[in-house]
């Protein structure tokens, strides 16, 4: 194995295939990159065998690739990146010795590595899915900023670590819920499919994470065991969470008996102001609400408490007093990204919606608690 290729332009690629690799892989072939240099490509490989990212890249003017011989190893991650991040030259040059050796030479350095056969690797089905469909780079870190807050972060339920992804007809549902608020997302495709799966939201955060700032597309390949998606001459492949996602149209409420339009960020402002006011650790607020006038109230026997009127809002419908999670308030008013906001009441412990007043396609729900007087 013999190739030359542009450092910084390997290094990208070597960053996105490293996002799947754990540091406590069991299987020692599993903590390191797998390197593939075939007669007219060179194929990068890294799993966890929960995600498996493989990058083919092809020569071009961009990444000076130059293959001298084929072979394969893999080397572990952390020492591969670090040299190739830390070399000061253009084009890095790799030569294999003995099946297990590997020398990394720059411009004025070099390094020999010791590896692993590229034979032990495991075998990774890379199998594509019949489902397809396709969203740009864009579209899909707004299903991910917009929902993946709402995620869980217990093992609890696993199922609700993710992000469910219901295709319906034209519709695209995108939902995340905790038990204790949702966040969905709605997308209409120009193709009709019908699936119903649920992907883990840290797969989905390394998929963003790699994704550069172009408007391009990407293709999404789905079935009953996993997610591919496909970009910029990466698959990213993951497993899919185990377990029914949740109905939440039972959740999102239809019926209201009073709304409150207000700007985003002084509703933003004013709950952050009051996020060291806090009762056995956690922020809530209470909303005071009459169509004279809408205040916001916190109060902690320990610290102390807090009363703001809120200048901006409009409020129609019956009065009402409840109290909610500020943080979780603040993390969906954040989430939705509109300058201004609609909250929909049902009632003093029934869920409130929260939505963007010229677009409906996105909406969040956060469920009261009992007063905190």
């Amino acid at each position: 194995m013999n190739f030359s290729i542009d450092r910084k332009y390997f290094y990208d690629q070597l960053s996105i295939v490293a996002r799947a690799i754990s540091p406590y892989s069991p299987l020692p072939a599993l903590s390191g990159i797998c390197i593939q240099v075939e007669a007219d490509r060179l194929i990068l490989m890294g799993s966890d065998s929960t995600i498996s990212i493989k990058t083919i890249i092809e020569p071009n003017e961009e990444n000076q690739l130059k293959i001298e011989s084929t072979g394969s190893i893999i080397i572990e991650s952390k020492y591969l990146l670090e040299i190739i991040r830390k070399l000061e030259c253009k084009i890095v040059s790799f030569e294999l010795f003995d099946d297990t050796l590997i020398r990394i030479e720059g411009d004025h350095g070099t390094f020999h590595l010791n590896g692993i056969e590229g034979s032990e690797y495991p075998s990774i089905d890379f199998y594509q899915p019949q489902n397809e469909f396709i969203l740009s780079k864009k579209k899909l870190k707004e299903i991910v900023r917009q929902t993946g807050f709402a995620c869980a972060d217990s093992d609890s339920r696993p199922v609700l670590n993710g992000i469910n992804f219901n295709m319906q007809g034209e519709n695209l549902y995108c939902s995340a819920t905790d038990t204790y608020r949702l966040a969905r997302k709605r997308i209409t495709l120009p193709q009709e499919n019908t699936f119903n799966i649920t992907i883990s939201n840290r797969s989905l955060n390394e998929i963003v994470k790699s994704l550069n700032q172009e408007e391009e597309d990407i293709q999404i390949f789905v079935d009953q065991k996993k997610a591919q998606f496909i970009f910029d001459g990466t698959t990213f492949q993951t497993r899919l969470l185990d377990g029914t996602f949740p109905d939440v149209e039972r959740i999102i409420p239809q019926h209201f008996i009073s709304t409150l339009q207000i700007d985003a960020r002084e509703l933003s402002n004013a709950i952050d102001r009051t996020n060291f006011i806090l009762t056995d650790k956690v922020h809530l607020i209470k909303l005071e609400c009459t169509p004279k006038i809408v205040e916001i109230k916190t109060r902690s026997s320990e610290i102390g408490d807090s009363k703001e009127e809120l200048l901006s809002s409009i409020y129609g419908g019956e009065d009402l007093t409840l109290t909610c999670n500020g943080s979780y308030m603040l993390d969906a008013l954040k989430a939705l990204g509109s300058s201004r906001v609609e909250l929909s009441f049902t009632g003093v412990l029934k869920p409130i919606k929260i939505s963007d007043p010229e677009d409906d396609s996105t909406l969040m729900i956060v469920v009261p608690v009992r007063s905190i007087d």
